[in-house]
């Protein structure tokens, strides 16, 4: 026997106050003197016999009637013989997915983390598949879906529990509608494939941060078999503040880093304090965790600046480098709970310092101005380099040490320098020829193999332009895009005709609209020749006035020494477009934990940005770094509401356990069988019939006293 609402059948403790009541004897509370009687002595009336109850029949059918009303509103039923248990719960399909963001680094998230997941494991019936998904931007299967025909294995929750104690929260950023699409989609195919029926449940442990992702769920119709179950992580403190670079020109100059400082808006601090650091040594040279000084005794001279960033607002600030540490790499901000998001990578400009030698015949202070004139304001105020050139004759063999960077030949050469130069192309050297008549391209031409001398062209009055580029190769590169494309405008009138050899080791990078090789490219031992068959001499070309000038030699140079250009900033998971490079040699990439990543020949983009910090491109003529933050979505921790979810149509399924499933069940199946019994009313029907009887057996006791009265 059972009830849906027994607490009813604790009104049956009420029928017991109208016997005590009726058994308290009760002292009549009021008296009226007489005015015979006031002399008199009160006497108490003397009791022959206690308290008794009288027509107790009729007391017996009232207090059954209500008995029998208090147990229909009890709904009482007959239970079936077989009880419910754990095993007669239907069999689940359930996907853990767990966040592996960088917001899950805050406080103790991760392990809460953990702890739900192992509890959902520990819930799991002996009929239940079990799989598990990490994700963060991108989704990774670690524990898949059975096969359609495969039953579920016994040791698939071991696999699950030793791949949860391999896995770390990363530091990309968090694509939560792409990671719901993905497990619900294949969740619903499974689901199809297989002919086990089983609820289908994604189960969702997240901090479901406000920074999430879900552009995803936009126009996606969720499966009508997936029921999401959230399982929340929260903690980490109220406040947390964060700070992006703000791009512009003076970026990493002396003039410093113009940074933006945000605060969210549940925050319950706004003062926070940023400082210059490199490694882990800070710009006060107190060590990379410092706290932030008292109000009023901040020490003189310290790189700690204090800024005040009221809650849900920002604040621009201008941050010089310090001048007692040259090396500073990053800004640190403190003063808030969550300390994941709290250092900006942002490495300083380093200047290259160059050297170029230039032979030729002409100097610098000549007049009219000669090549060498021209390529000196190509290389001055550049300020990403420190460029020293230096000029010698064409027959001169005795060049300023240190070796060049970059030589740029216009003359002649005598054999002795012609030797030095081989020399020096085939240590790896970049040479730069642009021959200012035949005698200076017959003396080049020696230098290498595959090329030869054409005959000279008859003079004529037009001119030259160049009808066909490569600007797939590093020297073009730069003006590959419109409107810095169009060479139309360039005349050239006077050029050396040079024949490469169809199998020779000569690439052509550019022609003449007449056929003519304009641009060459050699390989020598390790080294480059580029080769200009026509001179930048206004009285050969138009290129030395041209604004294509400049663009052309820094490209060159940075083909000789590598870019001085800061390699772009990214967040964690972005490519970082490195400069091209088709100089053989073993150009690797180092990160921030000292691991070094090969990168092949000819490739671009670096990929494995997967740590936070500065990684440097070495192995190249001049090392470069970059900078890799990370994604400011992260810092937005404010816990994402459930119905954002709802509102781009997914199903929220019931955050319960097996026993609260149980018991929910349980409380179903009673309701069926009270439903299909309906006992209550045959009680109310008991109860109108004892009402009946006892008011025909009042009628009848009444009738027998009021004979009993007037009777003599």
């Amino acid at each position: 026997m059972g009830a849906l609402a027994p607490w009813y059948f604790a009104g049956l403790a009420a029928l017991s106050l109208p016997i005590l009541l009726h058994l308290i004897r009760r002292t009549p509370r009021g008296q009226q003197p007489f005015s015979s009687l006031m002399f008199l002595l009160p006497s108490p009336p003397r009791l022959t016999r206690r308290s008794r109850l009288d027509q107790v029949l009729l007391l017996v059918l009232r207090l059954t009637a209500l008995a029998l009303v208090a147990a229909a509103f009890a709904r009482p039923f007959w239970r079936q013989a077989a009880m419910l248990s754990l095993s007669d719960l239907p069999a689940r399909r359930v996907a853990i997915v767990i966040d592996t963001s960088a917001s899950m680094r805050r406080g103790n998230l991760w392990h809460q983390a953990l702890a739900l997941a192992e509890r959902e494991l520990a819930d799991l019936g002996p009929r239940d598949e079990v799989a598990l998904f990490a994700f963060h931007e991108r989704v990774e299967t670690l524990v898949g879906l059975h096969a359609a025909s495969t039953p579920p294995e016994a040791d698939t929750r071991q696999a699950v529990r030793s791949a949860l104690a391999r896995l770390q929260p990363g530091w990309r950023s968090t694509d939560l509608g792409a990671a719901l699409v993905s497990v619900a989609t294949e969740l619903e195919a499974h689901a199809q494939r297989t002919s086990r029926p089983a609820d289908t449940h994604l189960v969702l442990i997240s901090d479901l941060a406000e920074g999430s992702t879900l552009q995803a769920l936009q126009g996606f119709e969720w499966p009508s078999r997936v029921a999401l179950i959230l399982r929340p992580v929260a903690g980490g403190g109220p406040t947390n503040a964060w700070l992006t670079l703000v791009r512009d020109e003076g970026e990493g100059g002396e003039a410093g880093l113009r940074v933006q400082v945000f605060n969210l808006a549940s925050s319950a601090s706004d003062q926070f304090y940023l400082q210059w650091a490199a490694g882990e040594t800070t710009a006060s040279g107190t060590g990379g965790r410092s706290s932030p000084p008292a109000r009023g005794q901040e020490p003189a001279g310290s790189t700690q600046v204090a800024v005040q960033v009221p809650p849900g607002q920002s604040r621009v600030i201008r941050l010089p480098r310090p001048g007692d540490l040259p090396q500073a790499d990053r800004l640190v901000l403190r003063g808030d709970d969550q300390a994941f998001d709290n250092t900006l990578f942002a490495p300083p400009l380093a200047r290259q310092t160059l050297s170029v030698l230039y032979v030729g015949a002409d100097r610098p202070d000549q007049q009219p101005p000669g090549p060498q004139t021209y390529l000196r304001l190509a290389l001055a105020d550049d300020p990403l380099r420190q460029v020293t050139l230096h000029g010698v004759g064409s027959g001169q063999a005795d060049w300023p040490s240190p070796r060049p960077d970059l030589i740029v030949l216009t003359g002649p050469l005598e054999p002795p320098a012609r030797d030095r130069l081989r020399r020096y192309l085939e240590d790896g050297g970049t040479l730069l020829a642009a021959p200012a008549d035949r005698d200076a391209a017959a003396s080049l031409l020696a230098l290498v193999e595959g090329l030869a001398l054409g005959e000279a062209p008859p003079p004529a009055s037009g001119y030259l332009l160049l009808g066909e580029i490569d600007f797939a190769h590093p020297l073009f590169a730069p003006l590959s895009q419109p409107p810095y494309n169009d060479f139309t405008k360039i005349h050239f009138w006077r050029h050396q005709p040079v024949v490469a050899q169809p199998s020779g080791p000569a690439r052509v990078v550019a022609r003449f609209d007449n056929g003519d090789p304009a641009v060459l490219e050699i390989r020598h031992g390790k080294g480059r020749l580029v080769l200009w068959t026509s001179n930048w001499h206004p009285a050969h070309s138009q290129l030395a006035l041209s604004t294509k000038f400049v663009p052309l030699i820094e490209a060159l140079v940075e083909l000789a020494c590598g870019s001085a250009r800061p390699l772009a900033s990214v967040v964690v998971g972005q490519s970082v477009p490195l400069p091209p490079r088709d100089r053989p040699g073993s150009l690797r990439v180092v990160k921030p934990d000292g691991r070094e990543v090969p990168l092949p020949e000819g490739s671009q983009p670096f990929d494995e940005t997967d740590l936070p910090g500065i990684y440097r491109v070495v192995g190249g003529p001049q090392e470069q770094r970059f900078a890799v933050n990370v994604s400011p979505a992260e810092s937005q921790t404010a816990a994402l509401p459930p119905e954002a979810l709802e509102q781009l149509g997914v199903s929220l399924g019931r955050a319960e356990n097996r026993a609260q499933e149980l018991a929910r069940l349980r409380q179903q199946h009673d309701t069926e069988l009270e439903s299909r019994q309906k006992l209550w009313r045959w009680l109310l029907v008991a109860a109108l019939a004892v009402l009946g009887v006892e008011t025909f057996l009042a009628g009848r006791i009444a009738a027998f006293l009021r004979r009993q009265e007037i009777s003599p």
